[in-house]
């Protein structure tokens, strides 16, 4: 990472504890990172209530924005309608919608009950604070939803060893997750060949003239043996092009492979 025009956070966790990186206490703009800790969130709350992933969720015309990224709107229509729960997750999480996860923080109760739900799993310095439309419109309130890189390796292997959902809801999110094809120029592309890669990205190029990119990527990563590697890349004030950053963040997850 020398050289490079850009704040880089990563952090390595193995199974057994071990950890690795750089940065990894910093805090960083999440983006679309925040899309996992919202769905785990969600998926807890949704199953004291003893909700499915069939519960249909009612969504209006005026929750679905145009100017943002949203698979939901673009395939379904902006109107009124239902849209099952697992559907939601899957446009939110696999998809990346933005419109999806802003009605999923209604869902959960807002962002401060997500970090709360954060906090009461022990992750201390994530922070869930506003919402994609009102992130759209400033790069300091787009900061706000932030992390630093050793933070989210917790959440991602309390998630691997199943401390969270039940067995359904962790099997759909797990899926969900390594479905995702979203920015495969990442840590997929420094990973052999069908690797299991669990993960989500964020990315933002609203402010990159001032502030410049930030692109994400955490995942887990399931070696030859079985065992998982959670590796999490946060890149903030990116001065480079994304596809320059994007580079970087491969030949990170090739190195932490071999």
């Amino acid at each position: 990472m020398r050289n490079k025009k850009a704040l880089a956070g990563v952090a390595l966790l193995t199974e057994d504890g071990l950890c690795a990186g750089v940065h990894m206490d910093a805090p960083f703009p999440l983006l679309s990172v925040i899309k996992f800790p919202l769905a785990v969130a969600v998926l807890e709350k949704m199953q004291h209530a003893q909700a499915t992933l069939t519960t249909m969720i009612p969504v209006r015309a005026e929750q679905l924005h145009t100017g943002t990224h949203s698979p939901l709107r673009d395939q379904r229509g902006r109107r009124d309608m239902e849209v099952s729960l697992e559907d939601l997750l899957r446009y939110t999480v696999t998809f990346s919608d933005n419109n999806g996860c802003d009605i999923l923080l209604r869902l959960a109760g807002g962002p401060g009950a997500v970090t709360a739900y954060l906090r009461e799993k022990g992750i201390k310095d994530m922070t869930v604070a506003t919402t994609e439309k009102t992130m759209h419109g400033d790069w300091a309130i787009q900061a706000r939803n932030r992390a630093t890189p050793a933070a989210t390796n917790p959440l991602l292997k309390l998630f691997y060893e199943k401390k969270l959902l039940k067995p359904d809801t962790q099997a759909f999110l797990w899926a969900a997750m390594r479905d995702s094809m979203v920015s495969p120029e990442r840590l997929r592309n420094g990973l052999p060949p069908k690797t299991p890669l669990i993960h989500k990205t964020g990315t933002s190029m609203a402010f990159y003239k001032k502030q410049g990119n930030t692109v994400n990527d955490i995942g887990i990563v399931v070696l030859p043996d079985g065992k998982p590697l959670f590796i999490s890349v946060l890149v903030s004030h990116g001065k480079e092009p994304k596809a320059k950053t994007e580079k970087m963040i491969a030949r990170l997850s090739k190195t932490a492979w071999e």
